[in-house]
């Protein structure tokens, strides 16, 4: 009877941390699976966004060899381009200097963003046609 007290005690001091260590690896890959930002969100509050990001949105102004303003998607179904004369948070600077987009294309924009002297900055590693 003592034999099999100890065996069960070792079978459960072997479970715990297999069980903990499944549940962190899970943990992990929901974190990898989030949905990405919107635009807006990231433009309201850049300090909770900082780091590796991907986001969807609209182009609305394009400088070439320098970026172009990334316009939140729904912002622009509901109000088009109108957000760009505005202060309103509904909108973001990307950096990128490989082939310019066009105004209106619907892009997703792999990028790193990053806390500057001056504000924050959005450097594109990758821009994708939707």
């Amino acid at each position: 009877m003592k034999n099999a007290i100890i065996i069960i005690g070792l079978a459960l001091a072997i479970a715990a941390p297999i069980s903990t260590l499944a549940q962190s690896t899970n943990s992990t890959n929901s974190v990898a699976a989030l949905p990405s930002p919107e635009v807006r969100d990231v433009a309201a509050n850049p300090s909770a966004h900082l780091g590796h990001l991907t986001l969807s949105g609209v182009v609305g102004i394009v400088t070439p060899e320098k970026g172009f303003v990334l316009v939140d998607m729904k912002e622009y179904q509901n109000e088009g381009f109108g957000c760009l004369t505005t202060d309103e948070p509904t909108k973001i600077s990307v950096r990128w200097t490989g082939a310019a987009p066009k105004v209106k294309d619907k892009l997703r924009v792999d990028g790193q963003l990053t806390k500057e002297k001056k504000g924050y900055a959005f450097t594109a590693d990758k821009v994708k046609q939707q």
